[in-house]
């Protein structure tokens, strides 16, 4: 018989390292930051106990790093970091694309898939990154779901919040000259990879991912040379 006790709630830790994950994530903190523990026991009302297991986990995560003398800092990646953080997202997110194009007559993938394309074409043309940073994910997410492997979804997930990181610390300067190019380059991938997946054409979708992945981190590591250019984001 199937057990019906419900789902544990998330603890404190869990809440805790939610929270520190997503400001990373979002740029609010940011590489080489302090994360002092006594600041966030008060600001999360809890003793240091739940405080230092959190940023343990994001440590394993590879998000914050423990110095000497300095206790927990947000990671600061360097470019051969940025490089290998990129090609890992490549292998996992193509062989998913490619894993969603085998599966999306399943269920309902199709329809979820269409809809969310509808909602990236409209920026298509470009548009404000704040506003198109939750399509963007919502469209990562959705493939890394329809290629129903959960190994693959857990290891890219980790892998989202860094890559997000540097998006929101370096787009601003990244798409100075431009800021409809990275957008709407994003935008142009989302449409061709989704098409690819929508009619089952699994090396397609595979390749296109892994280049729209690629360009990204190319355009990342070209504002770390103080080369700007438009990045598509992924």
């Amino acid at each position: 018989m199937a057990s019906t006790r419900p789902e544990t709630a998330p603890s404190v830790v869990d809440r805790i390292t939610h929270e520190l994950r997503n400001r990373i994530k979002r740029g609010h903190l940011v590489g080489g930051q302090r994360l002092i523990e006594v600041d966030w026991t008060r600001e999360f009302g809890v003793s240091r106990g739940p405080v230092r297991e959190a940023l343990g986990r994001l440590a394993s995560e590879g998000l914050v790093v423990v110095e000497p003398k300095r206790g927990a800092v947000v990671r600061r990646l360097t470019p051969k970091d940025i490089y290998d953080l990129y090609e890992a997202r490549a292998a996992l997110e193509g062989q998913a694309a490619a894993l969603a194009a085998r599966c999306i007559r399943d269920a309902d993938h199709t329809t979820r898939l269409r809809e969310l394309l509808r909602e990236n074409a409209k920026f298509l043309r470009g548009g404000e990154f704040v506003r198109y940073l939750p399509v963007n994910e919502r469209f990562h997410h959705l493939v890394l779901e329809l290629a129903d492997n959960q190994v693959i979804e857990r290891l890219a997930g980790q892998l989202h919040a860094m890559a997000y990181h540097l998006q929101a610390t370096r787009v601003a300067r990244a798409t100075a000259p431009s800021p409809v190019l990275s957008v709407a380059g994003s935008a142009k991938f989302h449409r061709e990879i989704g098409g690819a997946i929508l009619v089952s054409d699994e090396v397609a979708a595979d390749q296109l991912m892994r280049r729209h992945i690629y360009e990204t981190r190319d355009g990342i590591l070209a504002v770390d040379q103080d080369t700007p250019r438009a990045i598509g984001l992924s």
